[in-house]
This record gives C-alpha cells, sequence and structure tokens, in this order.
C-alpha cells in the first residue's frame, strides 16, 4: 500500500517515519524469497531483485539501490560502499542504507558466529567515516547461515557489549526490542554520535537455511 503524507524530498535527513516501511518490506520480501548462494553479495543481490520488485509493487515512496559506491569529496578515490541503499528525496547523499553480513557460518576449517565481524566491518562504518556524515540513522542485516537466529542475536549481542566505546554507546546499553515492531527478528541499537548525537542502527536477523528449505 502506497504512504500518503506531504515528505519533504529536499530533507537533509532520511525520514524516520519511512523506517518501519523498509523494514517491513525487507521482512515480507525475505517471505517470498529463496536462494542456494552461500556468500552474502550474490545473496544480497539476488534479494535486491524481490525488494525492487515488491516495492514497486505497493507504489512504496522510497527507492533501493544495490552496491553503491561512494567517492570521496573530489571523486578521487572510493571512501565506503553501501551494500542496500534507499532513497526517497533528491539528495543523493540523504539515504538510509542497510549494510548486510553473514552469521554463524560453517567453514571447512570450523564454526564461526561472524558476530565480531558483524561489529567490527558492519556496525563500525557508521562512526568511521566511510558513509555520509549527517546521517543519524542506519541498518544491518544479517544473514543466519545455520538457521539459529535465537544464538546469532545473542552472539551480536555479546559483540555489541564488549565494544560500546568503539560504538559511542553508554556503559550499560545493549542490543535493545524494536521499538515499532513486536518480532524477535529486528533490534535496536542506540549510539552518541551524529549530526543530533542519536545515532539508531536498526538490526534485522534472516535465516538463510529457511529460505534454503522453502518448498
Amino acid at each position: 500500500m502506497a504512504i500518503d503524507g506531504n515528505l519533504d524530498k529536499w530533507a537533509t535527513r532520511f525520514p524516520t517515519s519511512l523506517v518501519p516501511q523498509i523494514i517491513r518490506l525487507v521482512l515480507n520480501s525475505w517471505n517470498n524469497f529463496s536462494t542456494s548462494q552461500i556468500h552474502e553479495v550474490p545473496i544480497t543481490q539476488e534479494f535486491f531483485v524481490v525488494l525492487e520488485r515488491n516495492q514497486e509493487f505497493s507504489k512504496l515512496p522510497f527507492l533501493p539501490d544495490l552496491e553503491v559506491i561512494l567517492p570521496n569529496e573530489n571523486g578521487t578515490e572510493q571512501k565506503g560502499r553501501l551494500d542496500l541503499r534507499f532513497i526517497h528525496g533528491y539528495r543523493r547523499k540523504v539515504y538510509f542504507s542497510i549494510e548486510c553480513k553473514r552469521l554463524r557460518v560453517h567453514f571447512p576449517s570450523g564454526f564461526d558466529t561472524l558476530a565480531r565481524e558483524y561489529v567490527t566491518d558492519g556496525m563500525y562504518r557508521y562512526f568511521n567515516g566511510q558513509y555520509s556524515q549527517g546521517l543519524d540513522k542506519g541498518g544491518m542485516l544479517g544473514y543466519v547461515m545455520d538457521g539459529n537466529i535465537d544464538e546469532a542475536i545473542q552472539s551480536v549481542k555479546a559483540a555489541i557489549e564488549n565494544r560500546r566505546q568503539h560504538l559511542h554507546m553508554e556503559s550499560d546499553d545493549t542490543l535493545r526490542p524494536c521499538s515499532f515492531l513486536s518480532s524477535k527478528q529486528v533490534k535496536e541499537t542506540f549510539h552518541n554520535y551524529g549530526p543530533t548525537n542519536q545515532f539508531v542502527i536498526y538490526h534485522i536477523f534472516l535465516s538463510v537455511i529457511t529460505s534454503l528449505n522453502k518448498n
């Protein structure tokens, strides 16, 4: 269903009111998605096709992009790359991005939760200058490769708590339930960072093994 309302397309920040729509689009699209891929880039590429189709069908007021390169101010080098980007208005630097990472992977050498990499190679990118400096929110998407979402969340929670200072978090803060959606798959973290000194990361955990086993 299309969203009505006067949302300023020249705004300097992505509208918070659209974030629930993006997350529901991700969750609903995943229900109709299956893949045999085992690496995050090809999974995201295939999933993007479903996201784009569902966004257009629902006439949601934002556009998804895949694998967006972010140049530096002079365009002389790449400072970052967005796995998924959602734009509502006319400013390319005003977006909601989602960084995609695998969790709970069985490698030939053994099992790894990859929770530390989820934080250091994923969440950190919102705070190290790789993304636009004016952002006040972003997303993380964890592909849970063995389907155990509960264990994946606990591992990520512990990895976050061990790195609160680097994540600009309060000393007692942690991964929280989502404020607008009652789902164990969606969490939030709050960070003292950005133009308002309150940056929110929305975490989405998706079971890849479930999609592999769909009939």
